[in-house]
């Protein structure tokens, strides 16, 4: 099923729960039996959410606290009283008997039975999900690379760029890649792809080659799929040779990361159209990362996403990877406004799914990524950056930790840093579709140290890499006004006025760098005068 057929995904409100004969609504915090609705408080529909997700198991009355009430000082009394609300009201449904069980001196546990509905809005992804039951196997052999004239001072670097290259990929949640050694035993040998896939009993083949032309290296690969000897992905970098122990480890990661994004890409393509009935949670969440993670960010990429996610996670909720899926779109759609719900509740959605994942995927750079991402929002900056460092500890090729690094960098008043950061996203992933996020950080920090031109600059290129990407249209039109151009200014904030971002109380609530003064209360001041509203 290729991209443009698949349909325009609706708002991907909450998840719909039947416990016993209730119908249990999120969304609009209802229960509903027999065709009579009862409206409930936020969180005491929270509260049962939360027993929902985890049924017959036991809460502890501290996660319950956590989950419950994040970020709110209160005592066992209110979890007390939130139970007895929802055993009063769950009672009506007499035929189901006991709905919540007291484990004294732990929890809780919800013992009625329990089902997550995923259908989603009517014309949504969820109700066309056609994914086969596996995707396609990502194994990988990288051949030794070919010596196109290295002077012999240089005659270790494609021995050494195979060893960096298997290690790294072998870090990449989901791929297999063959040993070193193994792959060692083609040195030499003129092997086409097919052969090396048959021998090997791997699905992709990377074949490259290093050349010198006076102190310059070029290093050219391609990702072949072995099975049609089509080529999936292609790069070829440049280098200086005598920086070459520098340069390593940022040529390996960039060839990691475009190698991660297309391949995962193409095996999801291959995903055979088969209905609902027949998809697997893995292949539903490979569909899901996909469209988040090699699509530029919009409502449509996002809705899409989070339609595969919540269907695989519906399907076996120990994969990790719909987990993450549902926590980056729960953020993004908190950011932007593109889901409904109250702000709080909706980061903390996103902040329980990401730890989850974190929790059943220990080893996937994405699930600590995006955990970082909201602990960063919430203000979380000491954890935010732990879990930031760990993601590069699993994969040093992860390119959107240093983006976010960086951002965090300039939030925490270090914005000389963030610089060198973003430079290190860009190398490692120059066509990554996030990289707006990254032009955007450049543009902030130089704001933060009156580098205006510079700016406008960094800012302008965020603009054309995503023009659907809001927050490098603020930095753009203040470096405009400060550089007196009042007319280019405002053409800025009038497209920030139809985003999510739609005015400077929004911008408070939303984005940290705005919680950095002076400079926040600086550039919140142009934003007025160009023309941004106060609420």
């Amino acid at each position: 099923m290729g991209q443009d057929s698949i349909p325009r995904a609706g708002p991907p409100g909450p998840a719909r729960w039947t416990v016993g004969r209730w119908l249990a609504d999120p969304a609009v915090d209802t229960l509903t039996l027999d065709g009579h609705t009862v409206k409930m408080e936020p969180r005491t529909m929270r509260l049962l959410v939360a027993l929902a997700e985890r049924p017959g198991e036991v809460c502890t009355s501290r996660d319950l606290l956590e989950r419950v009430w994040p970020g709110v000082v209160v005592t066992d009394q209110s979890l007390y009283q939130a139970i007895g609300e929802l055993r009063s009201v769950l009672k009506a449904d007499a035929s189901s008997g006991e709905f919540i069980a007291t484990v004294p001196r732990k929890g809780y546990r919800l013992v009625a039975p329990t089902q997550r509905l995923m259908t989603a809005v009517p014309g949504s992804a969820s109700e066309v999900v056609d994914v086969a039951s596996a995707p396609a196997a990502r194994t990988v052999a990288v051949l030794p690379f070919r010596d196109l004239g290295l002077p012999a001072a240089l005659s270790f670097l494609p021995e050494t760029l195979l060893g960096d290259l298997v290690l790294e990929l072998s870090r990449q949640p989901g791929l297999t890649t063959i040993a070193r050694g193994t792959m060692l035993s083609y040195r030499g040998l003129a092997v086409p792809p097919r052969r090396v896939a048959d021998e090997l009993k791997v699905r992709y083949v990377v074949d490259g080659a290093i050349a010198s032309d006076g102190d310059r290296l070029s290093i050219s690969c391609d990702l072949i799929d072995a099975m049609t000897d089509a080529v999936v992905a292609s790069e070829a970098i440049e280098a200086v040779a005598a920086e070459w122990p520098a340069l390593a480890q940022r040529v390996v990661g960039r060839l990691v990361r475009v190698w991660r994004l297309e391949l995962t890409e193409h095996a999801a393509r291959e995903v055979d159209v088969g209905g609902p009935e027949r998809a697997s949670a893995l292949a539903l969440a490979m569909r899901a990362w996909v469209e988040l993670y090699c699509r530029p960010q919009s409502r449509d990429t996002n809705d899409r996403a989070w339609a595969w996610a919540a269907q695989a996670v519906g399907r076996d909720a120990s994969v990790g990877a719909a987990w993450n899926v549902l926590a980056y779109c729960e953020y993004r759609g908190l950011q932007f406004d593109w889901q409904q719900g109250h702000p709080d509740v909706t980061l903390a959605d996103a902040a329980f799914h990401a730890e989850r994942a974190t929790r059943l995927s220990p080893s996937d750079p994405d699930a600590h990524y995006t955990l970082g991402l909201i602990l960063f929002t919430s203000g979380e900056w000491v954890r935010a950056e732990a879990s930031l460092r760990h993601c590069l500890q699993i994969s040093a090729s992860y390119a959107p930790a240093y983006g976010l690094l960086a951002l965090l960098a300039s939030a925490s008043g270090h914005p000389e840093r963030a610089f060198d950061l973003c430079a290190r996203a860009l190398t490692l992933s120059p066509r990554e579709p996030l990289r707006a996020i990254w032009h955007w950080g450049e543009a902030c920090a130089a704001s933060m140290l009156g580098r205006e031109e510079e700016a406008l600059a960094h800012a302008a290129r965020g603009i054309a890499a995503n023009p659907a990407f809001p927050t490098c249209y603020l930095s753009a039109a203040v470096a405009a006004r400060r550089l007196g151009r009042e007319q280019q200014a405002e053409r800025f904030v009038t497209v920030v006025r139809t985003t999510a971002f739609r005015s400077v109380e929004r911008l408070r609530q939303r984005i940290p760098a705005m919680r950095v003064e002076p400079w926040a209360s600086a550039f919140l001041a142009d934003l007025r005068a160009a023309g941004l509203p106060e609420r």
